[in-house]
């Protein structure tokens, strides 16, 4: 096993462990808010440091794509990581109010946020997995395969809408923006329609070729 493999493992093992305590904590921590009616207290709890800090360690996978330490497209890497960044640094971050309410007690927006921590979460440790096993034996179970390229089917659509919700209520809820501000997400929320489109089309194409080559070896 080379260096760069070594460090693939590494990186990956690292995102997987990361985006595992994440779902179990969401998991945790919902299932005993939601009969409180206390989902937007999730905001608090796991925006920082847990939610921030590990969507932000993924911007490091544009690099790798670009240099040809992983063979994976730059473009379509980059539109999904900096996507996500941005509805975390320029969405959640700084509009916590359509998400804990201005007064605290929540907002539609808990609906929101804990979308994009369950369908991201599952679809990260899904991936982080699938490439620490490939990265460690040189090969995956079939099952694995056939979960890392179709579980994305289920997880991607609700994940986009809970991102694209929040962008959506930070633009019509969030007055006291400049202008510039909220032509930026008013763009934004435009640009979930062929970003999406690009994302997906992809994914179903490279899950084609996977699940063609998996058959043809059975």
């Amino acid at each position: 096993m080379g260096s760069a493999t070594r460090y693939l493992v590494f990186y990956n093992a690292l995102s997987f462990a990361s985006w595992t305590f994440l779902t179990l904590r969401t998991f945790v921590l919902a299932s005993s808010l939601w009969g409180e009616g206390g989902l937007h207290r999730l905001y608090d709890e796991l925006l920082f440091p847990y939610v921030a800090v590990t969507q932000s360690l993924a911007v490091v996978e544009i690099v790798h794509a670009a240099s040809g330490l992983v063979r994976a497209s730059p473009t379509t890497t980059a539109i999904q990581v900096i996507g996500k960044n941005l509805v975390v640094w320029t969405v959640m971050v700084p509009f916590p109010e359509i998400i804990v309410g201005s007064d605290g007690t929540g907002d539609v927006g808990a609906w929101g946020f804990l979308g994009c921590l369950v369908f991201w979460s599952l679809s990260e440790v899904i991936k982080y997995g699938y490439f620490v096993v490939m990265l460690s034996t040189g090969d995956t179970p079939a099952w694995l395969k056939w979960l890392r390229y179709t579980a994305f089917i289920p997880l991607y659509p609700p994940g986009l809408l809970s991102e694209a919700w929040l962008v959506y209520l930070s633009l019509t809820r969030m007055v006291h923006v400049a202008a510039w501000y909220r032509f930026y997400l008013f763009l934004g929320l435009l640009s979930y329609v062929p970003a999406s489109y690009i994302m997906y089309t992809h994914m179903l194409s490279q899950r084609r070729r996977v699940m063609k080559k998996q058959a043809h070896q059975q």
